[in-house]
């Protein structure tokens, strides 16, 4: 069962138990100021209130929530006080009218009939009444459970088995709405179906991640699937996830589809039998088709075959399998919820996969060689899809835009590149010479770029160099695409300013710039190919894999994606950097290393050296 398009249901369900604040109005958004303001009235020097503290005592029962915003900003909570704030909040809420969160008209029009449906709050039932009157939710004609009745609050289950027995109903014929931690604890505790919604007292990122969660919306908004041969660059995608978007994308280039999709819950499997629903019609062509995907050193082979019952399998050795598919991928916890999109997409299509799984030298990068083959496959398998390629619209948005790179500026001293693709533009500007160096980077909030920042700015520091660099994702913002893009501009940028110093004056990078920061080794040339190899010294490859990938740094920064950075730094430099890396349990101070040490070997590396003037780099003209 989905309720307009929003709110999916399992089989079975009978009754609809919603939270008030935060699922059904916006009590959130109109009581972030109102606290701050009403604890300031009433304590003149305390100071203003974190929006994450408020957040996360939004849940509670007013007085407990006092309590705990007051022990938060360090604020004796006596009785008086608490008393005083707590009456002034409820009136408060009375005298003004939260709003009607969006999507709630429609979830309880569809319903209406249906389902049973009940408000469960930690307000008290007057209260409830109240709101639901002056919003007009009254018409509804929902029961009311509220904090006043001789129950315990949630997290106890209490509240919720009343709401179930209200209702005539088993608890486990119930659904419960809840947008915090503390209510879908209330809610599983009394066996349950529980949605989670970001809409109040907790995150997406929180709700998506808790065992009391069986699905989780960034909001109640209505999901948009649409996929249809077209322009590639026509695309809008997005998710809860970046990375899930990234490889739904990555299924609509290589398939040659336009693609519409606004998706948000986390339901992946539900969001493969959407995309099923698309891509079924278009399948009609063999019945069998096999595809290789690859992306830098991730690989898969990828075999698609109609049949009655669809299923994903993946194959490959027995313990790599394993360690792959419980991996942290960006913002997932494990390679499960791919899975789970696989297998939505599978069955609602009609297919067989078998995925044989190839190299996994970095998690995310095999993920995308099977998304990147499984969208080959799907062209294979359509005469429809097969046709569009040989003669299908022109990517209009790529012609218009120019991507690629361009160069704005070049001198000795100077150097300005602007890379632009079907999902970002980023600038780098810069200057040899003392001064700051601003790294902006403006994604999605899922995003957390702040240690990427402060890597960047270390390594032109270390270079010498000042200037900008200003990355923004007009289209995707997958963590790693960040890392590559910046990494790919900058990397450009300083070869366009060695290319300019080699021609005025030579540069000592025509052989080579190194340099050596505890526990790291770094050397970097002009004179090869494009090459990058992180030496292992004292442990196996093997070792300094496992010790890198999939591991969270203290900034937030994936450890991989900083793999991608150099990855795209160095062919944006069209260079050679081999980092020699000793056997160390010191993550984060590595890789500060390794990005002093990259900094430190440019300064080297663009030295002048006269005797090398005019020259190409090398044999291989790496330069030229």
């Amino acid at each position: 069962m989905v309720l307009a398009q929003r709110l999916r249901l399992p089989a079975g369900t009978r009754g609809l138990l919603l939270d008030l604040d935060g699922v059904l109005v916006d009590t959130l958004g109109l009581e972030a100021r109102v606290v701050d303001d009403l604890l300031r009235r009433h304590v003149p020097s305390a100071p203003p209130i974190p929006r994450d503290l408020f957040r996360s005592c939004f849940a509670l029962p007013i007085p407990e929530s006092w309590r705990a915003i007051l022990a938060g900003v360090g604020v004796e909570a006596s009785d008086d006080l608490v008393a005083a704030l707590t009456s002034d909040l409820e009136r408060v809420r009375l005298e003004r009218t939260p709003d009607v969160l969006p999507g709630v008209i429609e979830i309880l029009e569809e319903a209406r009939g249906a389902l049973a449906v009940a408000v469960v709050s930690n307000n008290p039932s007057e209260h409830v009444a109240a709101i639901l009157a002056a919003t007009g939710l009254d018409r509804f004609g929902m029961d009311v459970v509220g904090n006043d009745e001789g129950l315990p609050s949630k997290p106890a289950p209490d509240m919720y088995l009343e709401g179930a027995r209200r209702l005539d109903l088993a608890p486990g014929a119930c659904a419960a709405v809840e947008d915090s931690l503390l209510g879908a604890r209330a809610a599983r505790l009394a066996g349950c179906f529980v949605a989670g919604v970001a809409t109040g007292g907790d995150t997406f990122a929180a709700l998506s991640a808790s065992e009391d969660v069986d699905v989780a919306h960034e909001e109640l908004a209505a999901a948009i699937v649409g996929l249809a041969p077209g322009d590639v660059t026509d695309k809008r995608v997005w998710s809860p996830n970046e990375f899930v978007s990234h490889m739904v994308e990555h299924i609509a280039w290589r398939a040659g589809c336009a693609i519409d999709l606004a998706w948000p819950s986390d339901d992946w499997e539900a969001l493969g039998g959407a995309l099923a629903e698309q891509l079924a019609p278009l399948l009609d062509g063999p019945d069998r088709a096999w595809a290789m995907g690859l992306i830098d050193d991730g690989s898969a082979e990828i075999e698609l075959a109609r049949a009655d019952e669809g299923e994903v399998s993946l194959t490959g050795d027995p313990a790599v399998l394993a360690w792959f598919l419980g991996l942290r991928v960006e913002q997932l916890a494990s390679g499960e919820p791919l899975v789970e999109l696989l297998r939505g997409l599978t069955r609602g299509a009609g297919l067989r996969a078998t995925i044989a799984v190839g190299s996994v030298d970095d998690a995310h990068h095999t993920w995308e060689a099977i998304f990147r083959g499984v969208g080959l496959a799907l062209r294979e398998l359509s005469a429809t899809l097969m046709d569009h390629a040989a003669a299908g619209e022109v990517a209009r948005a790529a012609a218009a835009n120019g991507y690629g790179l361009r160069v704005t500026a070049k001198s000795a001293s100077s150097a300005a590149v602007v890379r632009t693709t079907a999902e970002s533009v980023c600038s780098a500007d810069l200057r040899l010479e003392p001064g700051p160096f601003a790294v902006e980077l403006t994604t999605s909030a899922s995003v957390d770029a702040g240690g990427l920042r402060e890597l960047v700015a270390l390594l032109a520091e270390r270079a010498g160099a000042s200037g900008r660099l200003a990355f923004e994702a007009t289209k995707l913002s997958s963590s790693h695409v960040v890392a590559e893009d910046v990494g790919m501009t900058l990397g450009a940028a300083f070869r366009e300013l060695a290319l300019a110093r080699m021609a005025e004056h030579g540069i000592e990078g025509a052989g080579w710039g190194v340099a050596a920061e505890p526990p790291v080794k770094l050397a970097l040339s002009w004179e090869g190919r494009k090459f990058l190899k992180l030496f292992p010294v004292g442990w196996t490859d093997a070792e300094l894999k496992r010790f890198r990938v999939g591991t969270t740094l203290a900034s937030g920064l994936f450890s991989e994606d900083l793999d991608d950075f150099l990855d795209g730094f160095v062919g944006g430099m069209h260079a050679s950097v081999m980092v020699h890396w000793p056997r160390t349990g010191d993550l984060d101070g590595s890789w500060r290393a390794v990005f002093a040490c990259l900094g430190g070997a440019l300064a080297m590396a663009l030295r002048p050296n006269r005797a090398r003037r005019g020259l190409i780099a090398g044999v291989k003209a790496t330069l030229a």
